[in-house]
């Protein structure tokens, strides 16, 4: 006993004297500006398509407890708070943007028996019911004409009750039509089965659609509308007996002043504090002024403010680094969670930015309410968005390779990089900030048909590179010497084979190879056992070798 009080008290004591973090919050009245263009947009079209699954609006609201299904955890359908340029006419089908949802095919996981006294009252009597564990894959497609601005996968998996439940049935009159409901209840075990074997597929299919329909709903609400918000902002400064970090708690008051005023520019000096002070960390000494906790709240730190002084790609490094920490040790699965929903809203900021930076937003109006909408009979009976085709393998194609309409800037920077294809010196001096390069295809234009310049192996510590869709043909037989690359995104380019480069690469974590007409791997390729994720899909590498690559790399994840 006195052993382990006397480990208590040291334990305490190393918590005295542990260097640490405390946070200053900062609010901000904040409007989420929509992730998909919406300027010009008088129309929003919702086209729904069911495949041969069994729904229609006619079923639309049958079984759905008065549309709770479509409903999220504690909203109500009168509190739409998402606003929008001018006013939107919802469509089924085409309009100036569409959204598009697509199903795959629908699987019940598990069900498992319940049971509940009956409604009325009686010695002994139970309903039975069924919870059930209910898959429907789904994808969501945004698209402003012909061009793909956005693709989503929704979450698929649900949990669905059939039976002790109340239905909506629905009765047409010659004065219109009426509504009746009705208890749906089993007071055996045999007469839920049967229930089940005869109606259940057609009644979980009903329900998960709705299900999804409110989800989408969500989703256009999300992107395509804006949102007045507070944020709510936690900037971290070092506390501790053993070091005197007043120069960090005083960075943190300055930049939670500017998010606050939106003087976004005053970050700058934070900035400058933050990455002194990691300069200072030390792996090896618990003690040291700046240890894991500490960097991991200045790695976030940086990561908000290079998301408000629009360095996207650095705040993802940043985030990224602060999420090794977080994944360090004790883990708190919250603190992780809330890390990796960051790295959502700097996407979201960046597409907000790209195309609707520049949006006069004084005069928004109240969006429409798309789930009433969809879910109302008086609302819906004109509103033809579903449609009995399947379509979801066609919108999955899209995931992930979006063909993003290009703001004016780019636009205007893709034709002069154009012009300049044949007479522009092909180089990468300077393209390298914060150990990252990051290529556009409209941008870097003149590297089309070319490899990776050499000069790439100048810049020893750099961490991440993103070359999507250049045209690049091959890498320096230099790039091996990269030691520190953790992420390199290569896919579309048109290497057809590449150099046995990767032996010497042990810190490189993502590796995505997609779509380059690839017809083998290097060798050295089969060694990365540290990789987390490794894409080479859409290639013409044989079943044997991809068979051979993943038994190589059990511990990673194939996308």
């Amino acid at each position: 006993m006195k052993k382990i009080l006397l480990l208590a008290v040291l334990f305490s004591a190393g918590q005295l004297f542990a260097q640490r973090t405390k946070t200053n919050t900062a609010k901000i009245d904040f409007t989420q500006v929509p992730s998909v263009p919406v300027a010009g947009m008088k129309s929003l079209g919702i086209q729904v398509y069911t495949a041969d699954l069994p729904f229609s609006k006619d079923t639309l609201r049958l079984y759905l407890g008065n549309m709770d299904i479509m409903k999220s955890n504690a909203e109500r359908f009168s509190k739409i708070s998402f606003q929008a340029l001018e006013d939107i006419t919802v469509l089924g089908g085409e309009g100036d943007l569409t959204f598009e949802m697509a199903f795959g095919e629908a699987m019940v996981v598990n069900k498992e028996l319940k049971t509940a006294p009956c409604v009325v009252a009686k010695d002994g009597c139970k309903q039975y019911y069924y919870l059930v564990k209910y898959v429907l894959p789904t994808v969501v497609r945004a698209r402003k004409g012909e061009d793909i601005v956005g693709t989503w996968e929704l979450e698929s998996t649900m949990d669905i009750q059939f039976g002790n439940e109340q239905v909506e049935k629905h009765k047409k009159t010659d004065k219109g039509s009426s509504t009746s409901v009705q208890v749906v209840s089993y007071t055996s075990e045999s007469d839920l089965a049967l229930a089940f074997a005869s109606s259940g597929d057609a009644n979980m299919a009903r329900k998960g659609i709705v299900s999804q329909l409110g989800k989408m709903a969500e989703l256009i609400y999300d992107q395509a509308f804006y949102e007045p918000t507070t944020l709510k902002l936690d900037i971290a400064y070092g506390n501790g007996k053993a070091t005197d970090y007043t120069e960090t708690e005083t960075a943190a008051d300055k930049a939670v002043e500017a998010l606050e005023n939106k003087k976004y520019e005053a970050l700058q000096g934070p900035i400058k504090v933050w990455e002194t002070w990691l300069t200072k960390y030390d792996a090896s000494d618990k003690k040291a002024a700046v240890n894991n906790k500490v960097a991991q709240g200045l790695h976030e730190n940086l990561a908000i403010a290079y998301t408000f002084t629009q360095k996207y790609d650095a705040a993802r490094e940043q985030l990224d680094k602060a999420l090794k920490f977080a994944n360090t040790g004790m883990v708190n699965t919250n603190e992780v969670a809330r890390l990796e929903e960051f790295h959502g809203f700097i996407d979201k900021q960046e597409m907000a930015q790209k195309y609707n930076g520049s949006l006069n937003t004084t005069l928004l109006v109240s969006a429409p309410d798309l789930k009433a909408m969809m879910g109302k009979k008086k609302l819906n009976e004109n509103f033809d968005f579903l449609v009995a085709e399947n379509q979801y393998a066609e919108l999955k194609k899209s995931l992930g390779q979006e063909t993003s309409a290009p703001t004016q800037e780019e636009t205007l920077m893709g034709m002069l990089g154009n012009a300049q294809d044949n007479n522009a010196e092909i180089t990468l001096e300077g393209r390298v900030e914060n150990n990252m390069l990051v290529l556009s295809g409209l941008i870097d234009g003149n590297m089309r048909g070319h490899d990776l310049h050499e000069s790439i192996c100048n810049y020893v510590d750099i961490e991440t590179i993103r070359a999507r869709n250049i045209g690049l043909t091959g890498l320096p037989m230099c790039f091996g010497s990269l030691i520190n690359l953790e992420k390199v995104y290569l896919n579309d380019n048109d290497f057809g084979t590449l150099p046995d480069v990767f032996s010497k690469l042990n810190k490189l974590e993502v590796l995505d190879l997609s779509d380059c007409g690839l017809t083998t791997l290097p060798p050295s390729i089969f060694t990365l056992t540290q990789l987390k994720k490794i894409n080479v899909s859409g290639n013409k590498i044989s079943a044997e070798e991809l068979a051979k690559l993943k038994a190589a790399l059990p511990d990673t994840k194939f996308l």
